[in-house]
């Protein structure tokens, strides 16, 4: 093990180790993914639980609190408890910074991209006993018609998703990592060496299939473990099985930006350790990129899963 200070902020410490094959060589990221890959069965099993009981569609407080229940306590509280003597300041360390990151991506790409799912892959919300909303007023399906038609947002899905996708990004990134350490020692790379050096050709092929499986994967499966489950009747797709295996190519989109934009986030002591600002930034930069390339996947494919196309009003 050795400890690295950043030329950039000579007060942030970082311990890096070697030879971790699925985990991060960052000693503080490692921990902080150990933690979320252990929400992964909590997070089914409580979702299971809301779903078989139909608390989904219930009245305002209940949905927040619900929603609130399922990613706070575990995924901000217990670290916060966890991770308070460790000598790096709470909003330095890196769950912290990833939960930030989370926060960015999952608040604009559910204020505005959510309406794409509406109009180009059929989605639809039916909360019949919440009268809180809050999406796009202009972009997306006209406001005046859009909760008679299921096309709102209610405020506890912005709660939802970050579970969702704490949950599809922390168990990404160790899936990437892993396949790329895969080539490295096959190629009989050091480990010690590849903190400070770039990755190599095949490298970054590994990474680069990965991200696409990865990404492909978590959309695909959402898709089919929660539109085939009790929440279906809340929230489901017109055509479901076109959404599976055609669809699923454009929510994937998401992630072939965020995953392994996130992937760096104080990963090696060759980078500089992000700020917070930073960590929004990018977060930003990537709902961004991910806004154009479904709007040109709504262009190109003529938006098959609406209700009534061509898209164009």
């Amino acid at each position: 093990m050795s400890t690295t200070a950043y030329a950039a902020d000579p007060e942030e410490y970082r311990s890096f180790s070697t030879g971790r094959k699925w985990f991060s060589p960052n000693d503080d990221k490692a921990w902080g993914e150990k933690l979320y890959l252990i929400f992964l069965p909590l997070f089914f099993a409580y979702n299971a639980v809301i779903q078989q009981m139909g608390w989904l569609d219930v009245g305002n407080f209940w949905h927040v609190t619900q929603n609130i229940l399922m990613w706070f306590p575990y995924c901000i509280i217990l670290p916060l408890i966890l991770r308070r003597n460790t000598g790096i300041p709470f909003y330095k360390q890196w769950w912290f910074k990833f939960q930030v990151y989370i926060f960015f991506i999952v608040f604009f790409e559910t204020y505005f991209h959510t309406e794409y799912f509406f109009e180009t892959l059929g989605m639809r919300y039916h909360f019949s006993k919440i009268t809180l909303y809050f999406d796009s007023y202009l972009l997306g399906p006209n406001q005046r018609t859009a909760l008679a038609h299921d096309q709102r947002i209610p405020v506890g899905m912005y709660l939802n998703t970050m579970a969702f996708f704490t949950v599809y990004h922390s168990a990404a990134i160790v899936v990437i990592r892993r396949l790329v350490n895969l080539v490295r020692d096959l190629g009989g790379g050091s480990v010690a060496a590849s903190l400070n050096q770039r990755l190599s050709g095949g490298q970054l092929a590994a990474f680069i299939i990965a991200t696409a499986f990865t990404a492909f994967f978590f959309a695909w499966a959402e898709t089919f473990f929660y539109m085939t489950s009790a929440g279906h009747s809340n929230v489901w797709y017109i055509d479901l099985h076109t959404q599976l295996y055609v669809g699923s190519w454009c929510y994937a989109l998401y992630f072939i930006f965020s995953f392994p934009n996130v992937f760096w986030l104080d990963e090696t002591p060759r980078r500089a350790p992000w700020s917070l600002w930073y960590t929004a930034v990018q977060a930003t930069a990537m709902t961004m990129f991910v806004l154009l390339f479904i709007d040109l996947w709504t262009m190109f494919s003529g938006a098959p899963f609406a209700d009534s196309w061509p898209i164009p009003r």
